[in-house]
């Protein structure tokens, strides 16, 4: 069954997020959370399940061990209202980077890539 992580989301982005995901009718179990232990646990045994990352600001602030482990996660999916040129000092390599807001037909493009990638 194909699984997702959804960080540090907003009510609201997260509600968009949910909403296009069960639109996709694809990606059915997910978990929602914070930057904790237990989610960082998780994501350590996620197997290349799409991880939605949202950076709210330039200066976000994400706690080392989930940088470190987010830098090399290839299933990276960030979301924000600013542009990925501006997070370059997080030296991430997301997968994809969707620009608030983003049409469901660009989400849609996302994850038909990630499925070509990784089944």
């Amino acid at each position: 069954m194909p699984s997702y992580f959804i960080l540090n989301y907003s009510t609201a982005s997260r509600h968009q997020l949910a909403h296009y995901l069960q639109r996709s009718g694809w990606l059915t179990l997910g978990q929602t959370g914070a930057f904790s232990e237990e989610m960082l646990v998780s994501l350590r045994s996620a197997d290349d399940a799409p991880v939605f990352l949202r950076l709210v600001s330039p200066d976000a602030t994400i706690p080392a061990p989930f940088l470190n482990y987010l830098r090399d996660y290839p299933a990276l999916i960030i979301t924000s209202p600013y542009p990925q040129h501006l997070f370059g000092h997080l030296h991430l390599h997301p997968f994809d980077f969707l620009t608030e807001p983003y049409s469901f037909e660009r989400f849609a493009q996302c994850i038909a890539r990630y499925t070509a990638m990784y089944g």
